[in-house]
């Protein structure tokens, strides 16, 4: 029966003989072994872009508000990595100083992600207090929006792996760290091609001014009707008041000028008094 070998043998077109190694004719073709000096030399790794600068220099625009052009400042740097650190502690700091509460390895890791797009046209756009914070850049985009927050799925080559982890982790670890604060991160398609990636946490109430405690002062119930009175009245003087509580007017100016000592209510000139700010807080405490 004919073997497997036998017909492999018999298949074989026939060809000019092989010359063996040495033996003159056109040269072997030579496979350097794996890890070899000779194969890392054929392997293709796309340099690193060099820093951008001048116009093309990534860029920081604060929003103070929306109906107000925003502040804009550039960031150069003599290298990536440089400006890997200058560009996350800067847009950082931009966020906090308008209230913001965006933890920094989030922005870091957004920063680091923009060497994907050789930092093309980049612009960190901070607003709402500092809440949200939009990352946009005219790189190759993102073609899987989904997957790209899924550990593991990177486009990292050999020498970004030099300035980053590149195995697929930075995006979900931010992704990860918003949602403990109850914020968002997404990816969008940016304008003219690249990406826009956005992060927001809740926009934070406006913190109410804080109101100057009311003076601790003791009042007799006379002395609280007396205020009330000229809290009604807008101002009063002895005779008014004295009409109004039953009282004698000598007794009412004694009264006032009491009140008068305890910078409660302050005299308008001709002979009447009105409350000052320290009698009204008195009396919202009171009432």
């Amino acid at each position: 029966m004919e073997s497997f070998l036998d017909r492999l043998l018999a298949e074989r077109p026939l060809s000019a003989p092989v010359t063996p190694p040495g033996a003159g004719g056109a040269p072997e073709a030579r496979v350097a072994p794996v890890g070899s000096a000779s194969a890392a030399a054929d392997v293709r790794v796309s340099p690193l872009p060099d820093a951008p600068t001048g116009l093309e220099a990534p860029r920081i625009a604060v929003y103070d508000t929306l109906t107000s052009p925003p502040r804009v400042v550039a960031i150069e740097e003599e290298d990536l990595p440089a400006l890997i650190s200058s560009l996350a502690e800067k847009s950082y700091h931009s966020c906090r100083e308008q209230g913001g509460q965006v933890p920094f390895t989030v922005i870091q890791e957004l920063i680091e992600n923009l060497l994907h797009a050789a930092f093309r046209d980049v612009v960190v756009t901070v607003l709402d207090n500092g809440q949200t914070i939009r990352i946009s850049d005219h790189g190759p985009g993102v073609d899987e929006k989904e997957r790209v927050f899924l550990p593991g799925f990177t486009t990292a080559t050999a020498e970004q792996r030099r300035l980053i982890r590149g195995v697929g982790s930075g995006l979900p670890i931010a992704r990860e760290a918003l949602h403990f604060l109850r914020g968002v991160l997404t990816v969008e398609d940016n304008l003219g091609g690249g990406a826009v990636f956005t992060i927001t946490l809740p926009t934070r109430p406006p913190e109410e001014p804080t109101r100057p405690a009311a003076p601790e002062v003791k009042l007799t119930t006379r002395q609280t009707k007396v205020l009330v009175l000229l809290m009604e009245l807008g101002s009063a003087g002895p005779k008014a008041l004295a009409r109004e509580l039953g009282i004698s007017p000598a007794t009412a100016f004694r009264e006032l000028n009491l009140l008068e000592q305890k910078r409660l209510i302050h005299s308008l000139g001709d002979g009447k008094r009105a409350l000052r700010e320290g009698g009204l807080r008195l009396l919202d405490s009171i009432l």
